[in-house]
């Protein structure tokens, strides 16, 4: 009996540990909701303000006429999202920046999910998680979207930065030193390798890995 109660007493002690580690961030990509242009591929364009849902996962804007953030209808039909000097593409999931067009650098951003703690119970949407509920925003953009998604126990803990640029003639994708460094030969790996050690690069640093890509492409024979 005294051993069952000392593993109970452990397990107790180990999952309240584990919980009190998981720190859930905003819900979404931006502190607020960004001035936007969206240009639609057939010329269209509207302003609005937008921003970036990391836990479902897909783009909101702000309706003008209600004030309500909503979803785009038919995103598939917008080409891009300009928020002053920065440019997004609607990915799967996914924001994804264009840096650079020629040649390419581009860094996607996702929500890092992770189960939520059932001590923690949310009603409704909230800026960190949403439990148990559904978020029924509708569409805009000139449609209707009427969906309904559950939030399935998830929250937000981190942004995930999936990279992809052209190295040479090819396209590469990278997340970290190791995955970058993977796309250059052997021989080269090593003088990259000691550039990122004298910098400290942060791959989590959208633009320290950017000024890391312009040095090497600034070197040539990559």
């Amino acid at each position: 009996m005294r051993r069952l109660l000392a593993v109970l007493l452990f397990l107790t002690v180990l999952f309240g540990k584990l919980d009190a580690q998981v720190n859930p961030i905003s819900q979404f990509l931006f502190d607020d909701y960004q001035e936007t242009l969206i240009l639609y591929k057939d010329g269209r364009q509207f302003a609005a303000p937008v921003n970036f849902d990391l836990l479902e996962g897909h783009f909101l804007f702000i309706d003008a006429k209600d004030k309500q953030p909503k979803q785009f209808a038919n995103p598939e039909m917008i080409a891009l999202l300009r928020m002053g000097s920065r440019c997004f593409l609607l990915g799967e999931g996914e924001a994804v920046e264009v840096l650079q067009a020629e040649p390419l650098f581009q860094v996607a951003y996702s929500g890092n999910l992770r189960q939520a703690p059932k001590s923690i119970s949310y009603g409704g949407t909230t800026q960190t998680a949403a439990v148990d509920t559904y978020l029924g925003y509708s569409g805009g953009g000139g449609g209707t979207l009427g969906s309904k998604q559950q939030s399935r126990h998830k929250m937000v803990v981190g942004i995930n930065k999936n990279y992809k640029c052209e190295i040479g003639s090819k396209t590469r994708r990278f997340y970290d030193q190791k995955t970058f460094l993977k796309a250059f030969p052997k021989e080269r790996r090593m003088q990259v390798e000691e550039y990122i050690s004298q910098h400290e690069i942060d791959f989590g640093n959208v633009q320290q890995v950017y000024e890391l890509y312009m040095h090497i492409q600034s070197l040539g024979k990559n």
